[in-house]
């Protein structure tokens, strides 16, 4: 089996070993409280980085453009929180937790000084079909060592997570890589912001 070996799937892409899990696990503590992710609110499955983009410009669907030094915010899964919803039927129900807490984090935006709003908000991840599914759009990344690195480390944590442990990463075809996905404020608002009318 996969597990045994620590493997992975050969066809989704290599984790890591089961003996670097504790390692994963300190290190992902580690870095979520050195990026300062905040949940955007008490049981989010989501919470958000301060961030400003650094880099080529980056045009979006609807005609944002985030320039080098806007303020794009990064949005991150809650692991743990992800594990807990994990199960039969985790996908619906992790969909309409992220739903609700994009609802809240629109709420707030409407309110924010325009001074400190973020442009857009961006994220990588693994489930980046689902961040898609609810109104997201999935850009490209340029191959990079940093990437793959990326890759490896996201999918690892996703068999860390998963009560399936590494068999979860047999669910698919093809290579289960990280996608990057977007959102501009705009859209955000226009498709979360709770209505008065609903």
């Amino acid at each position: 089996m996969h597990e045994s070996k620590g493997e992975g799937d050969p066809h989704r892409g290599p984790v890591a070993p089961w003996v670097l899990s504790p390692i994963l696990a300190l290190a992902e503590r580690i870095d979520r409280r050195a990026r300062r992710i905040t949940p955007i609110r008490p049981g989010a499955l989501l919470g958000v980085e301060r961030q400003w983009h650094h880099g080529d410009p980056v045009r979006l669907e609807d005609g944002t453009v985030v320039g080098d030094g806007d303020r794009a915010d990064i949005v991150h899964f809650d692991n743990r929180r992800l594990r807990e919803l994990a199960g039969e039927g985790w996908q619906r129900r992790a969909l309409e937790q992220a739903r609700a807490d994009l609802a809240v984090l629109a709420g707030e935006l409407e309110h924010r000084d325009p001074d400190d709003r973020p442009v857009a908000y961006h994220g990588a991840t693994v489930l980046a079909p689902y961040a898609v599914r609810i109104g997201w759009e999935l850009h490209p990344r340029r191959p990079t060592a940093w990437h793959r690195l990326q890759d490896w480390y996201l999918r690892s944590l996703l068999s860390r997570w998963s009560p399936q442990g590494r068999e979860r990463l047999q669910h698919g075809h093809g290579p289960l890589a990280v996608g990057e996905v977007w959102i501009s404020a705009d859209r955000l608002l226009a498709l979360f912001l709770p209505s008065s009318d609903q």
